[in-house]
């Protein structure tokens, strides 16, 4: 009975909540409804499907302290929501930027098609560098991802991730091959890395910032098709590593049945990691340095401090009692990885002030009028915070890097691109000034 009592309990709590959001908003594609809906979902296949195979199925003590932390994400988010309403109390789903956002692709395309050209160059180079280093061999290896994912060269190859969202956007509406082309090789220089939530960022950025642009519209059809799309991506990272093993390997049905198991336990590692650790009691911690650690290591490069924290879990828990497959997790979800260095009480102003900057961010979003990097920044943060139910992701250096990109760099480019167009302006008026006065005088 347990078993179902989870699931029940989460089904109510965001069918109720959604359904208020929707009579409010106009839609259910909240920040809110983004975090909670793939856990739900997640949770409803472990403990209806994943214990058939052998994982442990959900607690509802678990699932209590997951709608419990919800809860003050929400109230975070209505808290700051209401400073967007319009003067009629209604609230304007429309983004302002989707009345022409064909004239702001035109203006802002310059930008973004250098960004991916440098990216890629930048990713070509470091690519051979770390081939030079390592060999053919070696790559989907942990030697590979920290060659490929360090160094200067890395941190250029960030410029891919802003390029990759807006490029997607700007090809769904104007269909420009070259465009297309630019997308799979920005797309590439992610891919190779193999790091998940990097590509599951990107893609799923690019969703929400097309979906808040009138680009594409929501559709269970289109979401099943993401999820098809999610497994593809998930499977193809796998199978480079295996076909430096040998096509023989690769195509295996072993190899395959281990690739199955390796996607399921990456699906439900986190929500039931979780469960078993607030079952066992073994945490928190109380360490609030690897949930800030971005901040402190920043600081600590500056000074000369080679002590990094490290955000890696070393802390593995059985997922599930069947001993002869890799079922075993080190994440724990957003929520989860709080808990685990916070404790409950702080966990909870944790998602307070979460939903509060989601739903700004989101507001701000919905009313800018040529701010691009301000939509993207919310395509990002709507993609972590989909795919929550696995890992937190608002630690993690890229996030904080790729965000300052995109706040920074557009505007920087609007202003240059705004004073450019100031001095022609006023270059021709000098010259048409001069040649008034040149013309008096031969005159005269």
């Amino acid at each position: 009975m347990s078993d179902f009592l989870g699931p029940l309990i989460l089904i109510t709590f965001c069918s109720v909540v959604s359904y208020w959001e929707h009579s409010r908003y106009g839609t259910a594609v909240t920040p809110f409804g983004v975090m909670v809906w793939p856990y739900t979902v997640v949770v409803l296949m472990i403990n209806l499907v994943g214990k058939q195979f052998g994982f442990f199925t959900i607690s509802p003590q678990s699932v209590t302290f997951i709608v419990v932390s919800y809860t003050f994400f929400l109230v975070g988010g209505q808290l700051i929501i209401p400073l967007f309403r319009k003067s009629d109390g209604s609230f304007e789903l429309e983004a302002n930027t989707a009345k022409n956002i064909s004239q702001l692709f035109d203006i802002y395309r310059p930008l973004f098609v250098f960004l991916a050209f440098v990216s890629i160059v930048s990713g070509l180079l470091n690519f051979q560098i770390s081939i030079k280093e390592l060999g053919w061999v070696n790559i989907g290896s942990e030697e590979f991802n920290v060659a490929y994912g360090t160094g200067w060269l890395s941190h250029i190859q960030n410029l891919s991730r802003l390029s990759f969202i807006f490029l997607m956007g700007d090809y769904l509406l104007n269909r420009k091959k070259h465009i297309l082309i630019l997308l799979v090789l920005v797309f590439l220089v992610i891919f190779i890395r193999q790091v998940k939530y990097h590509i599951f960022g990107i893609v799923l950025g690019a969703y929400f910032f097309c979906l808040l642009n009138g680009i594409i519209r929501f559709s269970i059809r289109k979401i099943l098709f993401y999820s098809l799309s999610v497994f593809i991506l998930f499977s193809a990272t796998y199978y480079i590593g295996f076909l430096v093993v040998g096509l023989d390997y690769t195509f295996s049905a072993p190899t395959n049945v281990r690739l199955l198991n390796i996607f399921f336990t990456y699906l439900f590692g986190g929500p039931i990691a979780f469960s078993e650790i607030l079952t066992e009691a073994k945490f928190p911690v109380y360490s609030t340095q690897e949930i800030i650690a971005v901040p402190i290591n920043l600081f600590r490069f500056l000074t000369g401090d080679q002590n990094f924290i490290d955000i890696i879990i070393h802390n593995w828990v059985s997922i599930s009692n069947n001993t002869d497959i890799f079922h075993t997790a080190n994440v724990y979800g957003a929520v989860g990885m709080l808990y685990m260095y916070l404790g409950k009480y702080l966990t909870w102003i944790y998602m307070f002030f979460l939903g509060a900057f989601s739903y700004l961010l989101w507001g701000i979003s919905l009313r800018v009028r040529e701010s691009i990097g301000v939509q993207l920044v919310y395509g990002l943060i709507m993609a972590f915070l989909t795919v929550s139910f696995f890992d937190l992701y608002f630690n993690k250096l890229v996030t904080y890097e790729t965000t300052f990109y995109m706040l920074v760099i557009p505007p920087v480019y609007l202003l240059m691109r705004r004073l450019a167009r100031f001095s022609l302006t006023w270059l021709r008026s000098e010259s048409l000034g001069n040649e008034e006065d040149h013309s008096r005088v031969h005159l005269s």
